[in-house]
């Protein structure tokens, strides 16, 4: 269809010097080139309008080229992207680093082409997809078997747009947290694999024990400060204040011993009977000798002088989240020359992709040169599947990964044993993979919003999406 004024993104762009008007339809990546209007002899526009180039239909490099290296079209065409609720399609011929130069610094910019994706870091030719074994049934529909698909991906940090996007998030960040978003940056390859012998999982999360007594409860309970005079006093009303507090700066022992003096005259006020004079008293004797240097608890001194201790209120509390871990082991056992040359090449995949990534060869990059930086390894997505490129619902989800370990033993028998040229009659494979974000219990709710989506969904094996849409009756993560 012909894209109409509120899909126009760009006026009198020359290409070759002929002058367009750029359209972009973000809900399909759709874009057009098109004539712009004329002014005739007697002051009146005319013309226009007629469209010279499609992405949908057409395949013109120069246009291509032009569009995608001028950093204001791509910038505009993932703002529009992101206005569309983040749903919206890029063009076909424009790819993530692209859109990431034109968002970035000269900083960015000049580590981005650095570390630029070249023909090598893309895995089996055009397909982009390997298989072992080579003639098993994976992928196809009705008699396809269960298996394993291992995506690989450039990585991107997911919460660098939170922290470092517009100066508005500050008051987000401190009222809500940070923002996650997609680690997937670029797909680069697969793999399809037989389902593992051994399956597993393990969620974890930690707790630990915390202990609080009842002079640690009633200073708590005496001070509750109110979140607005936390926020103004941390930050004495400007970013120096700020810097000042995480300094140290203002904040002295002096400070500290008379607060805790104060708190200590207070309770006294409060309590009355033998208790008042037993607990209170002792805790005083402590702050006067850890003042000076001799470290005694007020328990310690209980202890010693009527024999009891207080009620420590000993109990477990949640402390954080854990990252869950993967391993899988193959045996791979090549029949033919063809499949040891895939073989051979998954494993270069694994290796290659976990490896720390140094300055590409496209910017000068040699085997032993310099790298000031190196860029973070390759990221994996993995899913276990049935027929119809389905997701298994007996089995357990898994999210984004990092690639911790590879290792193989080319002598799985316990002696070496080749074909023609040395190749290993068979090798074990073992793949230690670790979630790059722990589980929570939102993961399980990712039925779809209101519209039917769920952010940052996967959609295809290529695609950057990294959520996966959880049924009611499947086992999630």
């Amino acid at each position: 269809m012909s894209l109409n004024d509120k899909h126009r993104i760009k006026k009198n762009f020359v290409i070759e010097g002929i002058m367009y008007d750029v359209y972009y339809n973000p809900n399909d990546g759709q874009i057009q080139l098109k004539t712009p209007p004329v002014k005739n002899a007697r002051g009146r526009t005319v013309g226009g309008e007629e469209v010279v180039y499609d992405n949908t239909k057409d395949q013109n490099s120069t246009a291509e080229n032009a569009i995608k290296n001028n950093d204001e079209i791509v910038g505009k065409i993932n703002k529009a992207r992101n206005d569309n609720k983040g749903k919206g399609k890029v063009p076909n011929f424009i790819k993530s680093e692209d859109i990431k130069r034109s968002t970035q610094d000269a900083i960015g910019r000049r580590i981005t082409e650095e570390f630029q994706t070249t023909d090598q870091d893309y895995y089996f030719g055009i397909s982009k997809a390997a298989q072992y074994p080579v003639d098993a049934l994976y992928n196809k529909s009705g008699e396809s078997q269960d298996h394993l698909v291992i995506s690989q991906y450039r990585y991107k940090p997911p919460r660098a747009d939170t922290i470092w996007g517009q100066q508005d998030n500050v008051r987000k960040i401190l009222t809500e947290g940070l923002a996650r978003k997609s680690p997937l940056d670029e797909f680069l390859g697969l793999v399809r694999l037989p389902m593992p012998n051994a399956l597993q999982d393990s969620n974890n999360v930690n707790w630990g024990s915390d202990e609080m007594n009842a002079l640690e409860a009633a200073a708590l309970n005496m001070v509750q400060p109110n979140t607005a005079d936390l926020v103004k006093n941390a930050f004495g009303g400007s970013i120096g204040g700020l810097a000042s507090g995480l300094a140290g700066g203002g904040i002295g022992d002096g400070i500290k011993g008379g607060i805790s003096a104060q708190l200590l005259g207070k309770m006294a006020m409060d309590m009355r009977g033998d208790i008042g004079k037993s607990v209170l008293p002792t805790e005083a004797v402590a702050q006067i000798l850890g003042a000076a240097g001799i470290e005694t608890s007020a328990e310690a001194i209980l202890a010693r002088k009527e024999g009891i201790v207080p009620n420590s209120n000993l109990e477990l509390l949640f402390s954080g989240p854990t990252l869950r871990q993967f391993g899988f082991v193959y045996k791979m056992s090549p029949r033919s020359d063809s499949e040891a040359t895939i073989v051979n090449q998954i494993l270069r995949f694994f290796k290659q992709g976990m490896a720390a990534r140094k300055q590409s060869s496209a910017s000068g990059g040699l085997n032993g040169g310099r790298s000031y930086f190196l860029g973070t390894p390759n990221v994996f997505r993995l899913q276990y599947r049935t027929s119809d490129n389905e997701a298994i619902k007996g089995i357990n989800r898994i999210k984004t990964c990092a690639l911790t370990g590879t290792s193989v033993n080319y002598t799985p028998e316990g002696a070496f044993a080749s074909y023609e040229k040395g190749q290993p009659v068979s090798i074990l494979l073992s793949l230690n993979f670790q979630e790059l974000e722990p589980i929570y219990d939102t993961d399980y709710k990712q039925q779809g919003s209101v519209d039917g989506d769920v952010e940052g969904e996967r959609t295809s094996d290529t695609g950057e999406g990294y959520r996966w849409r959880i049924a009611q009756d499947e086992v999630g993560y």
